[in-house]
């Protein structure tokens, strides 16, 4: 996609080529005026499916449904009519490129508007704690155009949206009529033009997965089926590969660490990340685990865009970390994952450390940890939220 912005309003120029073709379009908050309401990093929802479509003269953005599945023509016929995508944002064609093979539309109103699937509030706010909920009033005339970037598969629009927030219980208002802004990038990700070949997920094995409804013929009924959420990892050298040796993939996964962390918490970060080649090992792989920082003279790097798999610090006193995973939705390959690391983790650590071993530990026995059994500890964390950024769920023995 070509993008144009000129007197605050943003045109995407499409190839007929790319019509009807996957995307995800995810949405990232870049900045905020209050981290209760959702933290710099953060997707507050999970991607959407989309494609762009056209009918006449009219170009539409619609959400796919990728449910329902089967092998037979005339039963894909009938879900093709019964799914069909859903319109999210209609815009007349307002120009043609010179040799007609891409058409030039207005998209401002879509990145301008207040969309509960692309909401800068986040479903895992410190304000809705203790069953507290928002109440939000949108202010689309404070709400304008940010940056945009354009690269080979993928683009961002950046969009600054306002409202008038509350914050109540059904007794008392806690936040009343707060002025709040959060600066959002939108990303539009082509999906692989080659799909990954699904792994059928097992129910003895503590992998996310995503479910598909396949439509077999009238004797076997509608059939469950269940995708692993997985990296796509191939091996650099099958030949090699298939006779024991350790080989490297294709494609390594790479965690961009942020470089605002607190310097002593870099090194801990780095090794809970790299702690993972230890299992990749186990099934022929090498230097599958990367770490990078954020690089600071390449043009192309966004830790916003859905492009990029980060570790992220985030300055509140929530005592916690998340690391979820973006997926694509027919196959179950994890596109992107990210890691929030907030400030008071520490304190979390100290108190896990103190109650549940302070009995077998005299090192743990005082207010504050060590710091060698903090490093500890945080690459603990880190390796746990890789763990689910890889696809593991929480092993609950």
């Amino acid at each position: 996609l070509t993008i144009h912005k000129m007197n605050g309003k943003v045109y995407f120029e499409i190839p007929r080529n790319l019509l009807g073709k996957d995307m995800l379009l995810g949405s990232t908050i870049s900045e905020t005026t209050n981290n209760l309401f959702g933290n710099v990093g953060e997707k507050p929802t999970e991607p959407l499916c989309v494609q762009f479509t056209q009918t006449d003269t009219v170009i539409s953005l619609r959400q796919v449904n990728h449910a329902y599945t089967s092998e037979l023509a005339n039963v894909t016929q009938r879900i093709r009519e019964s799914m069909k995508p859903a319109v999210m944002y209609n815009s007349g064609i307002l120009a043609y490129s010179p040799d007609s093979t891409a058409v030039v539309v207005d998209m401002t109103d879509f990145f301008l508007r207040d969309d509960e699937q692309l909401t800068p509030f986040s479903a895992y706010a410190p304000a809705t704690w203790g069953g507290r909920w928002i109440v939000k009033e949108f202010k689309k005339d404070n709400s304008q155009l940010g940056k945009i970037k354009a690269f080979e598969d993928n683009v961002s629009v950046q969009s600054s949206l306002s409202y008038e927030v509350n914050l109540r219980n059904q007794r008392y208002y806690y936040i009343y009529k707060l002025p709040f802004t959060s600066l959002m990038t939108r990303s539009f990700i082509l999906l692989p033009e080659e799909p990954m070949r699904p792994r059928m997920a097992d129910p003895r094995i503590g992998i996310f997965y995503q479910g598909v409804s396949d439509f077999r013929n009238g004797d076997s009924g509608l059939k469950h089926i269940y995708y692993a959420q997985r990296w796509r990892l191939e091996p650099s050298d099958e030949t090699a590969y298939r006779m024991g040796q350790l080989v490297e993939p294709k494609k390594p996964i790479v965690f961009y660490v942020d470089t605002l962390f607190p310097e002593a918490w870099k090194q801990p970060i780095r090794e809970g990340i790299l702690r993972w080649n230890q299992a990749f090992e186990k099934i022929g792989f090498k230097n599958v685990m990367q770490v990078r920082d954020f690089p600071k003279d390449d043009p192309s790097f966004d830790p916003d865009n859905l492009k990029y798999s980060c570790v992220r610090y985030v300055p509140t006193g929530v005592a916690n970390a998340m690391g979820p995973s973006w997926v694509d939705p027919t196959t179950g390959e994890i596109l992107n994952a990210s890691v929030l690391v907030y400030n008071n983790v520490i304190q979390m650590l100290r108190n896990w450390r103190f109650v549940q071993t302070a009995q077998i530990d005299p090192l743990v026995r005082s207010k504050e940890l060590p710091e060698t059994l903090l490093n500890e500890s945080l690459t603990y964390v880190i390796a746990h939220e890789i763990g689910h950024c890889l696809g593991l769920m929480h092993n609950m023995s």
